[in-house]
Order: C-alpha cells, then structure tokens, then sequence
C-alpha cells in the first residue's frame, strides 16, 4: 500500500473536522448540565482538533503543489485553502485559551460555532474540487506529475524531499496570492457556481515551483 504526496491531505483533514464539532459539541453540553467529564473532554478535544489541523494545513499546502487547477478552480483552491488556515489559527488559539480554563465561555462557543460552518465549507470546496472537477485525479488531468513519490515505496527520502520542497513552495505561493489580495477569490470575484476543469491548463502554482 503506498500514499502519494497529494493524497496525504484528504488522508489526514478529517481529524480537525471531526474534532471541532466533538469537542464543541462536550463543552455545550457540559457547560448546560455541570459535568466535568464532559467539560474535560471538550477541552482535550479542541487541543487534538488543533493539532490535527496544524498537520492537515501543512499537508495541504504540499498537496497545492502536485495539483493542476486554472481559473476558476485555482480561485476555488485558494479559498479552500484559506478558509483552512484561519480555522487552523483560531483553533490554535482556542486550544490555548481553553486549556487554561475549567469552562468555555459563550464567546469560546460562539467561534467554535462559527468554526464549524467554516470548516463545512471548506469541506465543500475541497469536496467539489476532486469529484466535480476531477483536481489531483489523474485520469482527470488533475495531477501535475505521474511519477510523484509515494511513501511505502521504498524511497522515503524522495518523498520527504519532495514534501519539504512542496511545502516551501506553498508557502511562498500563500505569502504572494495574499500580497495580491486574494483572500477568498471564490466568494468575491462573483463565481456563478460553476468552474473550469483542471485539465486546461497546469496549475500557475505548479508551474511556478518549477522556475
């Protein structure tokens, strides 16, 4: 059984997703009827959740690099991986208040809310990327390369090279598409809903990284 670098994400992003709910979900209860059980278990929950992101955010930033996407479907990306981001960074930041503290507050429930339609969204996107528009399938198009190192495949220094240089090049491309000002392309450039597929062109980022 082997793992390429772009499947490593869609492999892991399910932690952070099924955690934020759960451990939302204990703290309203536990904050509603007193149970310390629950309240702990909240609290432990939101500090896997984010872990689980922080990993998922940096596979997700390699797997951009070994995507094709153009237009519309990069704007779909970028959104996605944005949204990601701050949800990662909030729950990094509501892992660290809640530890603190025996109890959630509202104002920590209401993010916590709020980050769990975000993520849901994100979701979505990242859902509609691959089965609508076919972005990292390879009988799609979607793959930039056919050869990408798979991890279990004898070569784990490739792979690790490889995904080092990935996420400095996702990095880089995170750092630029935000100095243009493309925070959630998808949503404000007016997307009528439908997108172009990844096999009209190798995606800019990708053929960026390979300057």
């Amino acid at each position: 059984m082997t793992i390429r670098l772009q499947e490593v994400h869609p492999a892991l992003v399910h932690l952070p997703i099924a955690l934020v709910p759960i451990a939302i979900g204990a703290d309203l209860a536990g904050r509603a009827t007193g149970d310390r059980d629950l309240l702990e278990a909240g609290r432990r929950g939101m500090a896997l959740a984010a872990a689980g992101a922080a990993v998922s955010a940096a596979t997700g930033l390699i797997a951009q690099e070994e995507v094709n996407v153009h237009d519309s479907t990069m704007d779909m990306l970028i959104t996605h991986r944005n949204i990601n981001l701050a949800a990662t960074v909030m729950t990094g930041l509501m892992a660290l208040w809640r530890s603190k503290r025996d109890r959630p507050s509202v104002t920590y429930l209401g993010l916590g809310l709020a980050g769990i339609g975000a993520l849901a969204y994100s979701a979505y996107l990242g859902g509609r990327l691959v089965y609508e528009f076919g972005v990292g399938v390879a009988p799609a198009g979607g793959q930039w390369r056919e050869d990408a190192p798979a991890l279990g495949a004898g070569h784990p220094g490739r792979f690790a090279r490889d995904a080092a240089t990935d996420l400095a090049h996702g990095v880089k491309h995170l750092a630029q598409e935000l100095a243009k000002g493309k925070i959630v392309p998808w949503l404000t450039n007016g997307s009528d809903g439908t997108a172009q597929g990844a096999t009209e062109a190798e995606s800019p980022t990708a053929a960026s990284s390979r300057a």
